[in-house]
């Protein structure tokens, strides 16, 4: 027998989770699977940037995370025993203006637990066995093998491959996953630090032999990631707290005793990203579908903006309301975002982990330097918290106007409740009072829009159920917006 559902999703780390938390929620009957018998409970992936948190918030997920994590507002720089620079995390243009060190492992957990309040269990120890995406066919075939043994036929309508870097299904159908090794060998510990190191900011100490990074988890325990270029670790073995020690103290310079370690692990770091998110009627997110070095905290806040962006499309294709074409964006949209995110951390990684000593006295001059411009501080800042990122240039913006700084595609700022407002199920039209004709071809497409009134500015703004702006204009636009309606969603 067949089971038959319309939405799987594989894997439940937080891109698969937050992949089913959105479509439940949108109506959508889906099923999640995950070969491990067990949530993982190691912290993992630690940063959960500013735009994730303004995403989650309005999902019923962000709220609950503030209070579990440490918020940091500053990344600061050392060598030699010097303060260098800051990075001020606070400039974030953002209600979450800094980061939040949350463990992976709570962060699961709430979407776990949002996702049961929908309704919808995480089916654990389920593994994929072999899967069918045939190209002319209506749906993808997997059959999904229980710890028990039990073989199960499912067809779904769609399959989101959310199952890691080295995922089963991109492996089965033949997806490339194009990239790079990068050099140096890795540390990472979970641990306790006495001593003078600050629990509201990211501490980076560069020097000539070496590089430590150490976060703030809270409650005096860090996550501590530091380069092994001389081989203090023996490649393959587990960091002891004595490796991690001497790590710090060669690179630190601060007085501080290691202790308490429950985590650690060392590493390679790849850089790699598939060439499409989409193979035919499966869709790649997260891990399965990009990775890259840990630098800045944006990995796992890209697999769940991944979802969020990805999920209302889907819903919308699934239920009539839109054309097969937009889901062509997801893909199209996410992968410039997660290319630049690709370069910007294989740049950072080279160039503070170096030993080179050149390249160790030209950062060491030319931090402070760059750091002391405002623009730059404001631009730094805003691409940590992943909200720079936006869709501007791509199909879906493709003549879909703007209304004055504001262009299709770009994030709109979540101000004056607005994204209180939102239909997270549809697109939201704020319109002024000026609107009247554009309000009229809004109600005309009811069901696809919803209409909201409060514009400051004269005008229309168009916003997309992951907070970016579908279109925007004047009062006389009215044609503009039908016109673009008409290209990518289905008239009730």
């Amino acid at each position: 027998m067949t089971a038959r559902i319309q939405v799987l999703v594989v894997g439940a780390g937080p891109t698969g989770l937050t992949a089913a938390v959105e479509l439940s929620r949108l109506g959508v009957s889906v099923r999640i699977v995950d070969r491990a018998p067990h949530p993982a409970s190691e912290s993992r992936a630690l940063a959960v940037q500013a735009r994730t948190l303004e995403l989650l918030r309005v999902r019923g997920v962000g709220e609950q995370m503030l209070p579990l994590g440490n918020q940091v507002r500053a990344a600061a720089l050392h060598a030699g025993g010097r303060d260098l620079a800051q990075v001020e995390l606070s400039r974030m243009p953002s209600a979450f203006n800094g980061i939040l060190m949350l463990a992976q492992s709570e962060t699961e957990r709430l979407l776990t637990e949002q996702l049961s309040r929908q309704g919808v269990k995480v089916e654990r120890g389920v593994e994929v066995v072999s899967v069918r995406n045939d190209a002319s066919s209506q749906s993808v075939s997997a059959v999904l093998r229980s710890a028990e043994g039990a073989e199960e036929h499912v067809e779904a309508q769609y399959l989101i491959a959310a199952d890691g870097p080295h995922s089963t299904i991109r492996t089965a159908l033949g997806v490339p996953f194009p990239g790079r090794i990068l050099p140096h060998d890795y540390v990472l510990a979970d641990l306790h630090i006495a001593g003078p190191v600050p629990e509201d900011e990211v501490s980076i100490f560069l020097a000539r032999n070496g590089f430590v990074a150490v976060f703030p988890m809270g409650h005096g325990r860090f996550r501590m990631m530091a380069t092994d270029p001389s081989g203090v670790l023996a490649r393959g073995s587990t960091p002891t707290v004595g490796q991690m020690q001497e790590l710090f103290d060669r690179t630190v310079g601060v007085p501080a005793r290691l202790h308490g370690v429950n985590w650690s692990s060392q590493f390679r770091i790849n850089s790699r990203a598939v060439p499409e998110m989409r193979s035919g009627r499966v869709l790649f997110g997260g891990d399965a579908a990009h990775v890259h070095s840990p630098a800045g905290g944006q990995g796992m806040n890209l697999g769940i903006q991944d979802m969020i962006n990805l999920s209302w499309k889907l819903a919308m294709v699934l239920d009539g309301r839109a054309r097969q074409e937009l889901l062509d964006t997801y893909s199209s949209e996410r992968l410039p975002v997660i290319r630049k995110v690709l370069r910007f951390t294989e740049i950072g990684t080279r160039v503070f982990n170096s030993t080179n000593p050149l390249v160790h006295a030209l950062r060491i001059r030319m931090a402070p330097r760059a750091l002391a411009r405002d623009a730059v501080q404001n631009a730094a800042a805003s691409m940590f918290g992943q909200l720079s990122a936006g869709y501007r240039g791509d199909a879906l913006a493709d003549g879909a106007g703007g209304l004055g700084a504001l262009r299709a595609g770009d994030r709109v700022p979540d101000v004056d409740g607005r994204y209180d407002a939102l239909d997270l199920g549809a697109l939201t039209l704020f319109a002024g009072a000026d609107a009247g004709a554009v309000v009229d071809v809004a109600r005309a497409w009811d069901g696809v829009v919803r209409v909201r009134d409060g514009v400051d500015a004269q005008g229309w703004l168009l916003v997309r159920p992951d907070g970016y702006l579908a279109a925007a204009g004047g009062p006389s636009d009215g044609p503009v917006l039908e016109t673009w309606l008409r290209r990518w969603f289905v008239r009730p």
